[in-house]
């Protein structure tokens, strides 16, 4: 069984826990009515709500973690099982397939955006990624493999996966709120701030990925929340 930690009634638990008054029900009012898009026993793929390109994604645990890395030791091989699905469907449908992950830890909880663990799924260019965290003063290091992951479980990070390998970052000072967005943002054009999820939703692109993944056959036919 998973050893997810306790919720701290974030908006984000409370969708993923089927709640109705939830920030995706306030801004889409019902179109589309869900934006599940596969499910698997303890995770969830989801359509970013303001997303900063077409094929925007959000991969989730159902229970409560900090960060994936908190996550490997329970659920790796559900994890690997899921993204063997999930990425001939996305790379087919979006092109590129990059993987970008703020983990945090329970000291950070005030500041970071959302602290249950979420996975960014994009169709950007993963080696610029590491180029802009590079030229921001953070140096990698590169991980041989998902379960390498656990060694990053006690601090925050920045993570990119993409074909060439996969990197972990660790912040050197405060970094801003929201960074690996404003990384994405410097590659697909997005002005400055207009990153900050808060500022715009991107209705539109939105309701086109969801609309592009509503075919998808990554397993077994995602159920009803």
């Amino acid at each position: 069984m998973p050893r997810g930690n306790e919720c701290a009634g974030s908006d984000l638990c409370q969708e993923l826990a089927g709640a109705r008054d939830t920030t995706f029900s306030m801004v889409y009012e019902g179109e589309p009515p869900s934006r599940l898009i596969h499910r698997t026993e303890n995770f969830r793929l989801l359509a970013d709500l303001s997303p900063m390109t077409l094929g925007h994604l959000l991969l989730l645990p159902v229970d409560h973690y900090f960060s994936f890395a908190q996550l490997i030791d329970d659920l790796e091989e559900e994890l690997r099982g899921f993204l063997g699905k999930v990425e001939p469907a996305y790379r087919e449908t979006f092109g590129r397939y990059t993987v970008l992950e703020h983990g945090s830890c329970p000291g950070m909880e005030s500041s970071a955006c959302i602290s249950h663990a979420h996975w960014h799924i994009l169709p950007v260019d993963g080696r610029r990624v590491n180029e802009l965290i590079l030229a921001d003063g953070l140096t990698p290091t590169p991980l041989a493999g998902l379960d390498h992951l656990t060694r990053f479980d006690d601090a925050p990070y920045f993570m990119c996966l993409h074909e060439d390998g996969m990197s972990v970052y660790r912040p050197r000072r405060p970094m801003p709120r929201q960074y690996l967005r404003s990384i994405v943002a410097k590659i697909v054009g997005i002005a400055d701030p207009l990153w900050d999820y808060a500022l715009v939703t991107r209705k539109d692109l939105f309701r086109e990925t969801v609309a592009l993944t509503s075919a998808w056959r990554v397993g077994t036919d995602p159920q009803p929340t």
